[in-house]
């Protein structure tokens, strides 16, 4: 491995995915930053002072022109990540005085990003949760995972990573402590239809057994689409169930700070931007609105 201005990108990634590991970063998702780096920096046996912006250009340009494996152009949340994370690298590199500036600073994302993603529709998430209930009541964990990303609003995630000790206050109250973000670690309150099947898949566990056992991100999101094809419902991702659970929460005249907290977002900014939908804050505010003019509290 060289020195100084000597670093290739190969060696500054190795350094690199230690210092993640050391800031507290999961595994997965170092893995898929390494993995976005690797694709975004074409030639990796370049030494990182070579990279020019010029370069980093025709590297961003490569990247947006690339396809998937279904054949497909990448999206551009696809594309402008990578490039955010690949900036994010440069930077650190330039403070290990690997590189002495950052190639990319100027490159500019290309694109309008996608906010927010198809909702089911009240009717067709009361079918769902039906459904859901239906193989809960079986004893299939993998509804109750499905469940608390609608009526919890959880992250897949923070789902599959919840231990035993988590489930608190009778089942009342369940801590997510290791977020990436200080919103991120919070404690969210079960709904009491999840209490008991909460309570039974952790009985007989000892206190730092996962709640589901071992599982991968995607077990949710199985899940979800799976009741969904069974109750006949459009088809959508768990991630969506998270964004239906906050536009519900601000129809219901919720906060948008409580609905920002229980979604674990820094600001409401990001609930309004990717999850709630438009028509749902806005109803809000006028009902808040009204509370007041008739004399009730804000």
């Amino acid at each position: 491995m060289g020195l100084g201005l000597d670093y290739t990108i190969e060696d500054a990634l190795k350094v690199y995915e230690k210092h993640l590991r050391e800031k507290g970063n999961k595994d997965s998702s170092i893995g898929q930053t390494l993995i976005k780096l690797r694709r975004f920096f074409s030639d990796v046996e370049i030494e990182v002072a070579a990279v020019s912006p010029r370069l980093g250009q025709r590297y961003y340009d490569e990247l947006r022109r690339s396809k998937r494996k279904d054949g497909e152009l990448v999206s551009v949340d696809y594309h402008r990540n990578t490039l955010a994370e690949a900036k994010t690298f440069l930077k650190w590199c330039v403070k290990k005085n690997w590189a002495p500036a950052n190639a990319l600073e100027k490159v500019e994302g290309v694109g309008r990003r996608k906010h927010g993603k198809p909702q089911l529709r009240i009717d067709e998430a009361r079918l769902w949760i039906a459904k859901a209930i239906e193989h809960a009541d079986r004893g299939e964990a993998g509804a109750v995972a499905a469940l608390m990303t609608l009526l919890m609003g959880m992250r897949a995630t923070e789902i599959i990573s919840r231990v035993v000790r988590d489930l608190d206050d009778g089942g009342r109250l369940l801590w997510i402590p290791d977020a990436k973000t200080a919103k991120g670690r919070r404690a969210v309150q079960v709904p009491e239809l999840l209490r008991p099947y909460l309570r039974e898949l952790c009985r007989d566990k000892t206190p730092a057994a996962k709640v589901f056992g071992e599982h991968w991100r995607n077990w949710p999101r199985q899940w979800v689409q799976r009741i969904c094809k069974q109750a006949e419902v459009p088809v959508v991702s768990a991630h969506s169930m998270r964004g239906l659970h906050s536009t519900l929460a601000v129809e219901s005249g919720v906060s948008s700070h409580a609905v920002a907290d229980a979604l674990g977002h820094e600001s409401f900014a990001t609930t309004a931007q990717s999850y709630a939908k438009p028509e749902a804050i806005t109803k809000a505010k006028q009902q808040r609105v009204m509370r007041v003019l008739e004399g009730g509290r804000r």
